[in-house]
């Protein structure tokens, strides 16, 4: 029977090199699991800070927004109580007006009407901003009503206190359901600047026309062109008077981005064209609103 040499000579034995690659091995696994655990104590750490600074953000802005709304309703509160005693001073200053008195008084009443309506057109102004502030969205109720007698009592009003030819047009069917007094105030702005603005000795054109679709009313003027830095700005609160004499006649320049709020909210829009010929401001109706 043979025997089999078990010397270490004979001995089967892994070679040095595999062991140190295991060792490297193991030891690069190890740290990568110690760098996965750093980086997700950062991110956990990270997340938290971030949570933190979010919390602040948010504790700021609801703040500010407090403060905002706090102040927009003082505004408007102030707007309500200054319309009283405006009010009694212009019945006051308009029946020394038709009073027979001397030419002089007359005189001085009637610069007290003219410098209290601007005084009105202005608070309208204010409440009127400071309830789009708010975001009330002019939200009064709608009814039936037609836009051709608007137009009308519009025109009418405008001509009377300035004097300015003003013709009236109008085509097709023009009843919706709208806020009568939302849209005479738009109108009433519109036509109003656009007798400022208009070219002395010319005439503003006022058309109204409906379609099956809605109401288009197209108040155009003859005058400087507004300028293009000027017409980009024009809805803004900041913007919302482009010219002189609409805020020596009353306008806190707010007045075309409150008007671009009611078309709004009654699913409208309210667009301007404006050109070396002509300045044309085009306020789009809906019949019905969601309103």
């Amino acid at each position: 029977m043979q025997s089999k040499d078990y010397s270490p000579e004979t001995t089967s034995q892994p070679p040095s090199s595999l062991l140190l690659d295991q060792c490297e091995a193991n030891e690069q696994l190890l740290l990568a699991a110690l760098r996965a655990q750093d980086e997700a104590e950062d991110a956990h750490s990270g997340r938290i800070v971030a949570e933190d600074e979010s919390d602040l953000l948010r504790a700021k802005a609801a703040e500010l927004t407090a403060k905002r709304e706090h102040r927009e309703r003082e505004l408007a509160m102030l707007a309500h109580e200054l319309r009283t005693p405006l009010a009694a001073m212009l019945t006051d200053a308009r029946l020394l007006e038709e009073a027979s008195l001397p030419a002089r008084a007359n005189s001085l009443a009637a610069r007290i009407v003219a410098s209290g309506r601007r005084m009105q057109r202005m608070i309208d102004q204010l409440a009127d901003f400071t309830r789009a502030a708010l975001d009330d969205r002019f939200g009064r109720e709608r009814a039936l009503n037609d836009l051709d007698a608007i137009c009308e009592n519009v025109v009418e009003e405008v001509r009377l206190a300035s004097g300015a030819q003003i013709k009236l047009t109008s085509s097709g069917p023009l009843a919706g359901s709208w806020d009568a007094d939302s849209i005479t105030e738009v109108l009433v702005n519109l036509v109003g600047n656009a007798t400022e603005c208009a070219s002395p000795q010319t005439t503003v054109f006022v058309d109204a026309r409906g379609d099956d679709k809605g109401v288009v009313v197209d108040i155009r003027y003859e005058g400087p062109a507004i300028p293009p830095e000027t017409l980009e700005k024009l809805f803004s609160p900041s913007g919302g008077s482009h010219s002189e004499a609409g805020r020596e006649g009353g306008d806190l320049g707010v007045g075309l981005h409150i008007c671009r709020e009611i078309a709004l909210a009654h699913d409208g829009k309210l667009e301007v064209q404006s050109s070396a010929a002509s300045t044309t401001f085009s306020l789009y109706l809906p019949r019905l609103s969601r309103g």
